[in-house]
């Protein structure tokens, strides 16, 4: 058992004690909250670092700084020792800073900026959406349940949480083009103010890319900050609603931002709502495992080169915010959860046979190693054994007892 002295953060006197029981204790123990790493050199992998790593997350989560601060710096020392370089060595050292810097008690918006200081050009983000599967299949699946759900309609609007560059909106313009007298509506809100400009320009180019095909087309954006602001929004046609948290440039101030936009549209009962998720983000074991997938695939797809850019560039930073907003105590972990609870009014409903075969088909495409998972309503693009990310379309229960 690994005892939890539980001390001002990294450094300060002693006050208590408390226990940290799980899997790793058999590789860390502590005495006078002093870290020894035990066996190392038997079992020197991915699993014992992994184990190291939880231990210092369950030291953080319960304010043992003491010993979070011991552990990083055994981990840190465990990665000089490294002989030859490795793709989960080097996941390991960004988990590492993260939890460093959430022992330090890095301000948020301090660890924000540094993860986000090159967001104004979007030129990370335009480099997942080049190399990454994950965005594509994430769009094409929701472009696929928003044309089902709105095929008899003529009049569609779609509030967009978050659109950036707004690359989902051409295909789904191109297929309603072919429908006769169907005008469209995208709504872009808009979390952060600091991106409206940014919102203009990608409204810009999505009504000139709807002139080229022929589409009717009107583009809005509204700086959210509040649900009520979603009372502002006309009625009178076809409402959807289009959530996509799974995008590495989101941090951990869209936690307020997600929940805003989902109470907010709930008051609107819009006929759909598309959410699509990064799977396995909000326990930190699972992220470990996630982003380690994630890493795997994109070297398997793109080649040693090209990933080691992506990694240095935005895989490392995004790793770092995510430990960095990692959730501390029963609260934080609960304000999460209570996001998706906003949706306790709507019910999801599976994916069309359509949808999935052509899920399907693009999982084939992208190469060995991906397939698709259909299970309780939820489509997930999948990495041999692990989900990569999520998409579920969700309606009103009254609509289901209306017959619609």
């Amino acid at each position: 058992m690994v005892e939890a002295g539980i001390d001002n953060r990294c450094t300060g006197s002693h006050t208590s004690t408390s226990p940290v029981n799980h899997e790793s204790d058999s590789l860390v123990t502590s005495v006078d909250d002093t870290v020894h790493f035990v066996g190392f050199q038997e079992s020197n992998g991915s699993n014992t670092f992994t184990d190291f790593l939880l231990t210092g997350a369950q030291a953080v989560e319960v304010s043992n700084w003491h010993l979070a601060s011991n552990i990083i710096a055994g981990i840190s020392e465990l990665l000089l020792s490294q002989t030859e370089e490795n793709l989960f060595s080097d996941m390991v050292f960004y988990f590492t800073q993260g939890l460093s810097y959430k022992c330090r008690d890095v301000p948020a918006l301090a660890l924000h900026e540094i993860v986000h200081a090159q967001n104004e050009t979007m030129s990370h983000f335009q480099m997942l959406k080049e190399l990454s599967p994950y965005v594509r299949f994430a769009q094409f699946t929701a472009n696929q349940a928003i044309l089902e759900a709105t095929r008899e309609e003529n009049e569609v609007h779609i509030l967009d949480l978050d659109i950036m560059d707004g690359i989902q909106w051409p295909p789904l313009m191109a297929d309603l083009a072919q429908r006769n007298n169907v005008s469209l509506r995208i709504t872009a809100i808009v979390g952060d103010p600091e991106k409206a400009a940014l919102v203009q320009q990608t409204g810009r180019r999505l009504v000139e890319f709807a002139e080229s095909v022929g589409q009717t087309f009107r583009f809005d954006q509204m700086t959210m900050e509040k649900e009520e602001d979603f009372d502002k929004i006309e009625g009178g046609h076809t409402l959807i609603a289009n959530c996509m948290i799974h995008q590495l440039h989101l941090n951990d101030r869209n936690l307020l931002v997600v929940k805003n936009f989902l109470n907010g549209v709930s008051r609107l009962s819009p006929k759909l709502v598309v959410l699509v998720e990064e799977e396995l983000l909000k326990f930190f074991h699972e992220a470990i495992q996630h982003y380690t997938a994630l890493s795997h695939s994109l070297q398997y797809s793109y080649g040693r080169v090209g990933f080691e850019l992506f990694q240095k560039d935005t895989m490392g930073l995004r790793i770092m915010d995510s430990v960095g907003s990692f959730p501390i105590g029963r609260e934080e972990k609960m304000s999460w959860e209570e996001s998706f609870s906003l949706l306790k009014n709507f019910k999801p409903i599976p994916m069309s046979a359509t949808n999935v075969s052509q899920a399907k088909l693009l999982a084939g495409l992208l190469g060995k190693g991906y397939w698709v998972q259909n299970e309780n309503s939820r489509l997930s693009l999948c990495w041999k054994s692990r989900p990569l990310t999520t998409a579920s379309s969700w309606i009103p229960r009254h609509a289901l007892g209306s017959g619609h």
